[in-house]
């Protein structure tokens, strides 16, 4: 109760602050709102080599990109903490002509932008395997005024960008959204899977950060988050029994979700902790073979025809905690296996369906061909690029 007594007294300040300036004209501005910063930086970059937008940057404390290049006035450190900023940032989301976010805002809630304004959510994820939004089942026991909030945030976005038709009917669930509402230009962070030029130079360089991966096939272990705490200090895979195993020939990366620590770990000749040190698409670069369980991963990972494994050891428990979109042993495009010794033995012997990885491919990126932010800005900003 009272931390939601705090965050209605949060955003009824910030709808004053709001609200008052929206006695303020629309400008020809383009104001991004970056929880993750992946899909944000590339549709900055195009943005500014297509229109003469200005472009302010929200940088929320959580994001990993740092927007390099940008002047100071124009990246904001948007976080109540610093508040003068924060209030400049307030600012330029009631006086931008378009908004670009990528993720749940929960300021968004006490945003009413003006008719002329186009709210555009980018998202974080290519596609999804956990439900969220209006489907999450951990919101179950939230408030009403909790319930209330989700969907005046959901409210906000005009358009939500998509790669596949599948993920445009997950996001009208999940955000009690329409057709009219998605736009099917793929979803832009999905171009650098598209350009070998990017690829090889992220491959380039994580061979020379961790060169120990050298003459071995790499092994990346991505799982995804889990409810029950934001540090980790064991693993549900034995990294000696694979080790002993594969050591030879093989070399693990582990890469916990951003929002976890994994402490107690030491990386070793065998395997490397890549989690909070190394961008994600750059070691997709370099990655032979995926393990994961309920992450987005697989969904643009699928574009580079690679094998992949999914090891959801604790299935039942998560599918009756968070709840699955999907049957998952029918969506996942590879082995599913539920011991460290399953790993093995399908890495051993290889036998991975790359066909159905095709199939994979295909749906979820339907629209994902490697011009999908150009298309994006072309289709946002069209009557301004005929002109």
């Amino acid at each position: 109760m009272i931390r939601e007594a705090a965050i209605t007294v949060y955003l009824t300040v910030v709808r004053i602050i709001f609200t008052g300036f929206k006695v303020f004209p629309v400008q020809n501005k383009t104001v991004m709102l970056a929880s993750f910063g992946d899909n944000i930086e590339e549709v900055r970059h195009e943005v500014a080599r297509r229109t003469d937008s200005r472009i302010v940057v929200l940088r929320e404390s959580s994001c990993r990109s740092a927007f390099d290049g940008m002047e100071n006035k124009n990246l904001i450190s948007f976080s109540p903490k610093h508040l003068p900023q924060f209030i400049r940032g307030i600012y330029h989301l009631a006086t931008a002509k378009v908004v670009f976010v990528d993720n749940y805002h929960l300021i968004l809630a006490a945003c009413d932008f003006k008719e002329k304004t186009t709210c555009v959510q980018l998202w974080h994820a290519n596609g999804a395997v956990k439900l969220f939004g209006l489907m999450d089942k951990t919101t179950n026991t939230r408030p009403d005024s909790a319930h209330r909030r989700f969907r005046q945030v959901y409210d906000r976005f005009h358009k939500v960008v998509v790669s596949s038709d599948a993920m445009a009917d997950i996001f009208k669930e999940a955000f009690g959204l329409e057709e009219e509402n998605m736009m099917r230009t793929g979803v832009p962070r999905t171009d650098f899977f598209h350009s070998e030029e990017r690829i090889d130079e992220a491959r380039r360089k994580m061979y020379e950060a961790l060169p120990q991966m050298k003459d071995r096939t790499v092994i990346l272990y991505a799982p995804t988050f889990r409810d029950d705490g934001f540090t980790v200090h064991d693993l549900p895979i034995d990294i000696g029994m694979m080790e002993q195993a594969l050591g030879d020939t093989h070399h693990l990366l582990v890469h916990l979700h951003p929002v976890m620590d994994f402490k107690g770990f030491k990386s070793t000749a065998f395997a490397t902790d890549t989690s909070k040190r190394h961008d994600i698409f750059d070691l997709l670069s370099v990655t032979d073979i995926l393990i994961t369980d309920y992450s987005s991963i697989p969904f643009e990972f699928s574009t580079l025809r690679r094998p992949m494994l999914f090891y959801p050891y604790d299935l039942e428990q998560y599918e009756a905690i968070r709840g699955l979109w999907f049957d998952y042993e029918s969506l996942a495009p590879g082995p599913v296996v539920r011991t460290t010794e399953g790993l093995i033995e399908t890495i051993e012997a290889g036998s991975f369906n790359m066909e159905a990885i095709e199939a994979f491919d295909a749906i979820w990126n339907k629209y994902a061909d490697g011009n999908s932010t150009k298309r994006l800005i072309e289709t946002v900003y069209k009557e301004k690029l005929e002109d």
